[in-house]
């Protein structure tokens, strides 16, 4: 239709719990589809009828007097809202205006500042700080750093040690841990170097080391690719292990979760390769929720997985595209990046028809209400004052930055 010049529309799916053939099955069929038409980038405008109608208590349900008693159809009331829904304006825009019209933040111009030689490395860790400012975990030398809210460096150490950095997270005493994925490839250069995570403190001195200098295998000692971590209530660390691709040295199988104590003990693990649930194809970044509750987003299956305390399978949502990168605010808003929906990787099409950016929803029902396209990171972090950090996987470049900070857009 666009290559003939038209322009299309399309409209969200209202809910149908209570209705005869409702099943939860199908409910998360019908997030996942509203939210491709909301941010999968194919439709030009659309019309939210879902939020026109669902019930803010309920939102898989429709508000008691806007479906005409089968909890599916609805009455005059409900289709007088949903024609209120349409913005008629829309159909008078030309078709890129159209496009995605969820603006919520704006991104600040080459924000950060390295000292002069330093190169910007891949950021693909993001620790915010709490004050505006966050530490990055990037794939260059020095490669940790801590920058200050205008994005000046405040201290930076841990040169020479990763061959590839991947996973970073800080744990209850303030300590960051950050992880080496090794070589994607086969390459001498890097033998007997990466699979390790290694906790530091924030003066830079190493605490603790887990891992196998260059052994990949799935061990209670040793990682395939580590890719990301994540601090529960308890303190326990939680590591992501299974990047994609990986060396043909490297155990191609085995993707899983593990858990260890603040103090490096092997505790659990969980997993495998596959698509079904509990399973993990390239788990790529790890959040816990207020409930302790963990997400999971396990990119080359284009979802997230959703954990409770005993790890096990609560749901996947794939209404937040294909994630790389996940982060949870104090107010329970969940932010997922994906950074390559729609594009070609290892001669195929990832995830087509969705477009790459940041989704921005919540964890409690799923439902994604926003959208920050023009953008496509790995590396993601928000801090309480509703800033947004984002990490670009770039060749190593001296300007601009590989990390944007967006604000509020009332900010």
């Amino acid at each position: 239709a666009h290559a003939a010049g038209l322009t299309i529309y399309g409209g969200t799916l209202t809910p149908f719990e209570g209705a005869f053939y409702f099943t939860p099955e199908g409910e998360d069929k019908r997030r996942a589809f509203n939210a491709w038409i909301r941010t999968g980038g194919v439709y030009d405008g659309f019309v939210d009828f879902d939020a026109a109608v669902r019930d803010p208590s309920d939102p898989t349900r429709f508000k008691p007097d806007y479906h005409v008693g089968d909890w599916l159809h609805p009455s005059d009331t409900g289709y007088e809202t949903m024609a209120k829904a349409v913005d008629l304006t829309m159909f008078s825009r030309d078709r890129h205006s159209a496009i995605n019209p969820l603006k919520t933040h704006r991104m600040l111009t080459d924000w950060g500042r390295l000292p002069a030689g330093v190169q910007w490395g891949a950021v693909i860790g993001i620790i915010p700080d709490g004050q505006g400012g966050t530490w990055i975990h990037h794939r260059s030398d020095p490669p940790i750093i801590h920058l200050d809210d205008s994005g000046n460096v405040l201290k930076s150490f841990g040169d020479g040690m990763f061959v590839m950095a991947h996973g970073f997270c800080m744990d209850h005493d303030g300590n960051l841990w950050a992880g080496d994925s090794g070589s994607f490839f086969d390459n001498l250069a890097t033998r007997n170097r990466g699979y390790q995570f290694f906790k530091f403190s924030q003066e830079g001195e190493l605490l603790l080391t887990l891992g196998q200098a260059g052994i990949s295998k799935a061990g209670p000692d040793a990682f395939i690719a580590p890719t990301a971590c994540a601090v529960a209530e308890n303190g326990d660390i939680v590591i992501a292990d299974g990047h994609f691709p990986r060396p043909s040295t490297s155990q191609q199988d085995g993707d899983r979760i593990l858990r260890f104590s603040p103090d490096g003990e092997f505790l659990d693990s969980w997993g495998g390769k596959g698509s079904g649930p509990g399973e993990f194809d390239g788990p790529h970044a790890l959040a816990f929720d207020s409930q302790g509750r963990l997400f999971v987003a396990d990119r080359s299956n284009d979802r997230v997985q959703i954990f409770d305390e005993d790890m096990q399978f609560v749901a996947e949502w794939k209404q937040f595209g294909r994630p790389s990168g996940i982060a949870i605010d104090q107010d329970a808003t969940l932010y997922v990046s994906d950074s390559e929906s729609g594009k070609i990787i290892g001669g195929a099409i990832r995830n087509p028809g969705w477009m790459n950016g940041i989704r921005i929803g919540s964890v409690e029902d799923g439902s994604v209400h926003a959208f920050i396209e023009g953008t496509d990171p790995e590396g993601l972090g928000a801090d309480k004052h509703g800033n947004i950090f984002a990490g670009l996987t770039r060749a190593q470049r001296l300007t601009p930055p590989l990390l944007q900070k967006w604000v509020p857009e009332n900010k």
